[in-house]
C-alpha cells in the first residue's frame, strides 16, 4: 500500500506538506533565509511564534518518513534541505553526503518500495556529486523484517549474556517484530537507548561468538529496527497507507491493544504514531482522508 499511494500523490501536495514543516521550522529560526523565495507554497504564519524547537545548524534537522514508499517525500526533503545547505556556505560536493547521512530517514514494509526509495535517493545524490557512489555512503532506509527467534536461540542466548543483562525489556522486545512487515512503523519497540544496550553487549563478548552468529544477526536487525522506531525526529512527513475495513483479525487485535483510542484505521493509528515520532515542537505533515476526524 505504502509504495501505490506514493507514486501517486501529486507533487504539489508533498510540495506543501515539505515546505509548511521542514520549511517553516526552518524559517521560525532563521527569519532572514532566502528559502523563502523557493517555497510556492509556503504560508505564512498568520502571528509570530516565540516557542518552537531550536535548530542552529541543518545537520541538526532529521526528517523521517515512516512510510516512505517510492520515497517521492524524500526527495523533495532533499532538495529543500540542499537549498538551505548552500544558503549556508556548505561545499556543494558535500552537501549530499551530510543529507543522506544525517537528515534523511525513511520505513518501509515492502523490499521494492524500499530499495526504489534508496535508489531515488541515490540519484538524488549523485545528480549533486557524480563521484557521491564513492564516497560508501548509504541513504537512511530501513526495511521493517519478520525477525523470530526459537527457543533453543534463546535459550543459547540467555547462557552467554547473563541475568544481569538479560532483562524483562530486552526478552519483550527480541519478540515484537514477528510481525514487522505487517505492522511496521506502528511498532512501539520495548528496547528505548539502543546504542548504550549495543554497547553492553559488545563489551560482553556476544557479537564475537562465532557459535551465536546466526541469532546475532536476527538480534543486529532488532536492533536496528528499535533504534529507527524510538528515535525521535524534528519534522515527519507521511502519505500513510489508509484500511479499516479490510484488517484481518491480527491486525485488529493489534490495533486494540496498542492503539484502542485511534483503531478505526490505519490512517489514525499513523496520526498517534506519527504525533510521537516528532520531537516536540516538532511539525507533523501527513496526507489524510478528509473523513478521518
Amino acid at each position: 500500500i505504502p509504495a501505490v499511494t506514493q507514486l501517486v500523490t501529486p507533487d504539489w501536495i508533498v510540495r506543501y506538506m515539505v515546505q509548511n514543516s521542514l520549511g517553516r521550522l526552518w524559517l521560525l529560526n532563521h527569519p532572514d533565509s532566502a528559502i523563502r523565495a523557493q517555497m510556492e507554497f509556503y504560508i505564512q504564519p498568520a502571528e509570530s511564534e516565540t516557542d518552537f524547537l531550536k535548530v542552529a545548524s541543518p545537520e541538526e534537522l532529521k526528517i523521517l518518513d515512516p512510510a516512505c514508499g517510492s520515497g517521492h517525500i524524500l526527495t523533495y526533503a532533499f532538495d529543500l534541505l540542499f537549498a538551505i545547505y548552500e544558503e549556508q556556505g556548505y561545499d556543494p560536493l558535500e552537501i549530499p553526503q551530510h543529507i543522506l547521512s544525517k537528515n534523511l530517514y525513511g520505513i518501509e514494509i515492502d523490499k521494492r518500495a524500499a530499495m526504489l526509495s534508496s535508489f531515488a535517493l541515490m540519484m538524488k545524490a549523485m545528480s549533486k556529486d557524480k563521484r557521491f557512489s564513492r564516497r560508501k555512503v548509504s541513504p537512511n532506509i530501513l526495511e521493517m523484517e519478520d525477525v523470530t527467534f526459537t527457543s533453543q536461540e534463546i535459550k543459547d542466548y540467555l547462557a552467554k549474556i547473563g541475568k544481569d543483562l538479560w532483562t524483562q525489556d530486552l526478552w519483550e522486545g527480541l519478540q515484537q517484530f514477528e510481525n514487522a512487515k505487517t505492522f511496521g512503523s506502528l511498532i512501539r519497540p520495548v528496547i528505548k537507548d539502543v546504542p548504550y544496550l549495543r554497547r553492553r553487549m559488545q563489551d560482553a563478548g556476544l557479537f564475537e561468538d562465532l557459535f551465536l552468529s546466526q541469532t546475532n544477526e536476527k538480534v543486529e536487525m532488532v536492533l536496528e529496527m528499535s533504534e529507527y522506531l524510538s528515535s525521535r525526529y524534528h519534522v515527519v512527513v507521511a502519505n500513510p497507507p489508509y484500511f479499516g475495513k479490510g484488517m484481518d483479525a491480527e491486525y485488529k487485535q493489534f490495533a486494540q491493544d496498542y492503539f484502542p483510542i485511534s483503531k478505526a484505521d490505519t490512517l489514525s493509528m499513523f496520526i498517534e504514531r506519527n504525533l510521537e515520532f516528532a520531537l516536540k515542537h516538532g511539525y507533523v505533515g501527513m496526507i489524510t482522508l478528509m473523513s478521518w476526524m
